[in-house]
């Protein structure tokens, strides 16, 4: 007994059993929970499927799919699926960028309109609704933490969401027929939320950086990350304009029956371009499923892409292992380390207390505080169509779980598998 809690103790040291709930868990017993949890999620009726898959060390620990692709439908939904990204473009188009800043092709303190000119007269709408001049432009370091002065209309922040729309500013879910110039133009014309620097707010910031990338890459984003990180990875489902002949792979979106935020209130079919409600600001979402097929939409670094789960999961442990994946290397592992580091000290961010956020992921700064079972130094994001990763360090963890059912999928669907995994029996 005395070895054995040695040999414990060294584990925990090693951080290799991560938080001391993982002692209490056997292999079968976590797979036995995760199922439990996973069931219940769809039958409880929170969404019509979902799928898993976590990693450790580089190796799966649970992988499993749960449910039908669609509401009613009888096709079980599998892990070969095509999923719609959204927001988990957001680190992607984040590492892209920071490729480019490797190369010393852009830095970090670049001011954006030495890349993008239309963003150079920027004004500053201030708590009386009046306008001043930008005290400067925001950086490329300021898009990568989302404190440039940029929202987004389902932000619903007062005073911005109003020019949002009066500009017909567009998020990268809807509007297929708009250009990365024109989706430029009418954020540049539309004015900050505050000085730059000044807050974290979630915001267009990364489709700001993905057109800073097709202006310094000269080609368009998706083409970019494909040559750049997909083809050394092995990534071959990431595209940010699927083929007609991909359409029968990608999971139907969905959305929750009533405007909660809450799990369990059903679900029903998102077939078209349709305006969601967003219950955490009380604000709405436009989302168009079929933006993904287009031909002319702009690639949008904030969520314009989709994927597999095995593809994001495996991108994922290239960020976990500081930057490279078998033999293939994208990223030196102290840009990394910034990627995946808090930044922005105690800013209030989306994702509330406990979490910081580093260059293009937030991250876990006190987990108490955040109300998970995940390590300290943990790091993710999620998608608004219902997806979710996460990586944490301490035990050597990558956690893929996706949905198509919006809103609440990257959140209390998604939460749910994740913190099963950490749960003591």
């Amino acid at each position: 007994m005395p070895q054995r809690r040695l040999l414990l103790l060294g584990l925990l040291g090693a951080g290799l059993l991560g938080t001391p709930a993982a002692l209490a868990r056997t292999p079968e017993a976590r797979a036995a929970r995760l199922d439990a949890q996973m069931r219940q999620l769809v039958e409880g009726r929170s969404t019509p499927g979902i799928v898993a898959l976590i990693l450790q060390d580089g190796r799966p620990v649970y992988s499993r799919a749960v449910g039908t692709r669609e509401p009613g439908g009888q096709t079980p939904i599998g892990t070969d699926d095509l999923f719609r990204y959204a927001s988990m473009t957001k680190p992607v188009a984040s590492a892209a960028a920071l490729i480019l800043v490797e190369e010393g092709r852009i830095g970090l303190e670049d001011p954006v309109d030495k890349h993008l000119p239309q963003f150079a007269s920027l004004r500053v709408r201030q708590p009386d609704g009046s306008l001043v001049p930008a005290s400067r432009p925001p950086t490329i370091r300021e898009l990568l933490t989302h404190t440039a002065g940029f929202s987004y209309n389902f932000m619903n922040r007062p005073g911005t969401v109003e020019t949002y729309r009066e500009n017909r500013v567009v998020d990268g879910l809807a509007d297929p027929e708009v250009t990365t110039e024109e989706a430029m133009r009418r954020l540049a014309a539309a004015p900050l939320a505050y000085q730059p620097g000044a807050e974290w707010h979630y915001s267009l910031a990364t489709d700001v950086l993905g057109a800073v990338v097709e202006k310094a890459a000269s080609r368009p984003l998706g083409s970019f990350v494909a040559e750049r990180i997909a083809r050394p990875l092995g990534l071959e489902s990431w595209v940010f304009r699927a083929t007609p002949g991909l359409r029968e792979r990608f999971v139907p979106v969905t959305r929750p029956a009533q405007p909660t935020g809450t799990l369990g209130t059903g679900f029903v079919p998102v077939a078209a371009a349709e305006r969601v409600p967003f219950p955490s600001t009380r604000g709405e979402a436009l989302l168009d499923p079929g933006r993904a097929f287009s031909t002319t939409a702009y690639h949008s670094g904030g969520g314009g892409m989709s994927g597999s789960v095995q593809d994001y999961a495996r991108f994922a442990q290239m960020l976990l292992n500081g930057g490279e994946l078998d033999g293939a290397r994208i990223l030196r592992p102290e840009t990394v380390r910034q990627m995946t580091t808090n930044l922005t000290g105690d800013m209030a961010t989306l994702r509330g207390p406990g979490w910081g956020f580093g260059l293009g992921t937030s991250v876990v700064t006190d987990p108490a505080a955040a109300k998970t079972r995940l390590p300290e130094g943990s790091y993710g994001w999620g998608g608004i169509y219902g997806t979710q990763f996460w990586v944490a360090p301490r035990n050597r963890v990558v956690g893929v779980v996706m949905t198509q059912t919006a809103i609440i999928g990257s959140g209390p669907i998604a939460n749910a598998v994740r913190e099963a995994f950490y749960a003591a029996d």
